[in-house]
């Protein structure tokens, strides 16, 4: 029998002032399992959580809690603000 994979990689895209703050693209390794939120807590910008951060897995708007998978991409969407 195989060993279980116990880390996955993704690829995090940063938009916004995040891609000012974080590399624009970047990959990152997670212990499994890992979610959207695991991947924020991780690159350390859980206060962007409170500012109503949005996620999206391989272009679709998911939830923090979405478990991700070897492979994914991860979007980090800051709010818009504007005027």
């Amino acid at each position: 029998m195989g060993e279980e994979n116990t880390e996955l990689t993704i690829a995090v895209l940063c938009f916004g002032p995040l891609a000012e703050i974080l590399e624009r693209n970047q990959s990152i390794i997670l212990e499994t399992p890992a979610t959207c939120r695991t991947a924020i807590v991780q690159l350390g910008i859980e206060e962007w959580l409170a500012k109503g951060l949005k996620v999206a897995v391989n272009g679709d708007i998911s939830a923090l809690d979405t478990l991700l998978h070897d492979g994914d991409e991860l979007a980090l969407l800051p709010p818009v603000s504007g005027g």
